[in-house]
């Protein structure tokens, strides 16, 4: 929901930051991967109740996201970047609610709810994305991406922001999981509703 703004803000600092990287020939798509692997540290903390490592490892992740993107605007971005960076997201994403099933077998039925809702808002981001593409349709919303894609009220901020939750308060990670669960479907009803209005169905 506020991607773009936040996007505005962080792009400057990470632009400079990056500048600095460049110095030791840093591999955006290395970037990340290493960031993948402190997803991966960050569910086994999870699953193993280390609560404060685990948010050390999901802050050091979404470094590693911001970088990856701010590393390819100064070297050159790809498609190939591109691929790598949306995948390993979704993984990333997909990973740490189980975590949470490994905690606590209870968790198991809010979680797999959770994780079907971001099946739909996956989806729909993909497939909005390619739709807009496939008909070269012209939007801008100030953004310079890779592809342009309909948003929602559960973006990648906001999708953080549950997961520091669910981090600090897990022991109502079965409600917070429900709740955002049914913001991520609301996503998916804009995001379809976008597109017909979008192809004038």
């Amino acid at each position: 929901m506020i991607d773009a703004q936040l996007n505005k803000i962080l792009k400057p600092v990470l632009g400079v930051f990056v500048k600095k990287l460049s110095k030791f020939n840093i591999n955006p798509n290395a970037i990340s991967f290493i960031g993948f692997v402190f997803g991966l540290c960050c569910f086994y903390s999870v699953a193993n109740a280390m609560f404060f490592y685990a948010f050390i490892f999901l802050c050091l992740n979404r470094l590693c996201d911001g970088l990856d993107g701010a590393m390819a605007r100064l070297v050159g971005e790809t498609d190939l970047g591109a691929f790598y960076d949306i995948v390993l997201d979704f993984l990333f994403y997909s990973l740490f609610p189980l975590s949470f099933i490994i905690l606590d077998l209870n968790n198991a039925y809010s979680i797999c709810f959770l994780l079907f809702s971001f099946v739909a808002t996956q989806t729909s981001f993909l497939a909005s994305a390619w739709i807009i593409e496939k008909n070269k349709l012209s939007i801008s919303d100030g953004q310079k991406k890779s592809f342009f894609y309909a948003g929602g009220i559960t973006e990648g901020f906001e999708t953080i922001i549950c997961f520091i939750i669910m981090i600090f308060l897990n022991e109502f990670v079965s409600y917070i999981a429900y709740i955002f669960g049914i913001l991520c479907w609301i996503t998916f009803i804009t995001r379809v509703l976008f597109i017909r209005k979008l192809l004038k169905l």
